[in-house]
């Protein structure tokens, strides 16, 4: 297969007849803008890609951003109809435009290399800050002019994640939203979140491998990025490649659950924290008799509402030994 797949490729005119040790072509596709792409792969499971001319096979480079200026900018420029469609639409509002995806024998590793280096390139540049801006709870004014009220940004940074959806106070309307979609990115999990009182669309990027990494917030109308990954600059373009590669998001979204009040327990107080019933009393619920208290199952749901403190039975106050001899002193008194 490597064979076929390298034959007749020509790197400064020279054919290529043989990889480094370990490294096989796995597959050749025409991408865009004249160019294919060869999808190399190690022993180990890491990948590559060539990016060699359609007409000429000639390799132009082991990246896009390594491409020669003029068939890079050719090459991105030919993304335009694919990527303009996610990046005006599902990445930043609620409403979808038409959808233009990529095709699915493409490679994943192509498909984050071209979109990482056209959103880099192309794409209006996100504002990078760091997280600490976050510890001074100052008010935070967008690029894009919308405001941040003070504290959003630290409370949205202190987010933990568990076992249930995420559910978090939005920074622009601090009404409690719900995540729409969960996407899987590269050591990361980005949560897209679309506030309906603001209309605005916005993603927490929790780090899945450091738990000490606060989130990084991006809100792409901003277009703003708020994050202390190393590779931060990257978020934007791993989203964005995320929609090309899961065509059927809309879908998703459309039928993602708004958060409800039932989400925080409200309405449920009395299936929450329902007292055992009391020895001999019948449960009307599993239509028997009860006869000892029952333990509160490990899978019944928590409670969401506050403890009630309730105050220890007071114990008798003690008597000294002079009041108690008073006392029977005036007990064979009256007897007597």
């Amino acid at each position: 297969m490597t064979v076929a797949l390298l034959d007749g490729i020509k790197i400064d005119g020279f054919p290529v007849e043989q990889l480094y040790t370990g490294w096989e072509a796995i597959s050749r596709h025409f991408f865009a803008g004249g160019l294919d792409v060869v999808l190399l792969r190690l022993l180990d499971g890491r990948e590559a890609c060539w990016w060699v001319d359609h007409t000429t096979n000639e390799h132009r480079g082991s990246h896009v951003m390594a491409l020669p200026p003029e068939i890079q900018n050719q090459f991105l420029t030919a993304l335009d109809p694919v990527l303009w469609p996610l990046a005006e639409g599902v990445l930043k509002t609620a409403p979808l435009l038409p959808e233009a995806f990529f095709p699915d024998v493409l490679p994943r590793t192509a498909i984050l290399e071209a979109v990482g280096s056209w959103i880099s390139r192309h794409a209006p540049h996100a504002i990078l800050i760091p997280t600490g801006h976050a510890d001074s709870g100052e008010k935070l004014t967008c690029p894009d002019g919308r405001l941040i009220g003070e504290g959003r940004i630290r409370s949205l940074m202190a987010t933990k994640r568990g076992d249930g959806p995420l559910i978090i106070a939005s920074p622009f309307s601090e009404l409690p939203l719900r995540a729409q979609l969960v996407m899987p990115l590269e050591g990361m999990t980005a949560y897209r979140f679309h506030d309906a009182a603001e209309d605005v669309v916005f993603y927490l990027v929790c780090n899945d491998v450091r738990a000490d990494v606060r989130p990084s917030f991006y809100y792409p109308a901003g277009p703003l990025l708020i994050s202390d990954e190393a590779l931060g600059a990257l978020i934007p373009g791993q989203i964005m490649a995320w929609y090309a590669l899961n065509p059927d998001h809309k879908d998703a979204i459309d039928k993602a659950r708004p958060f409800l009040p039932q989400d925080f327990g409200v309405g449920q107080a009395s299936s929450l924290r329902a007292a055992p019933p009391s020895p001999g009393v019948r449960d009307e619920d599993a239509g028997e008799t009860s006869h000892a208290p029952s333990k509160q199952s490990s899978s019944a749901r928590p409670s969401f509402l506050p403890d009630i403190p309730i105050a220890p039975p007071q114990a008798a106050p003690r008597q000294s030994l002079k009041d108690r001899l008073k006392l029977m002193l005036r007990w064979k008194k009256d007897r007597g």
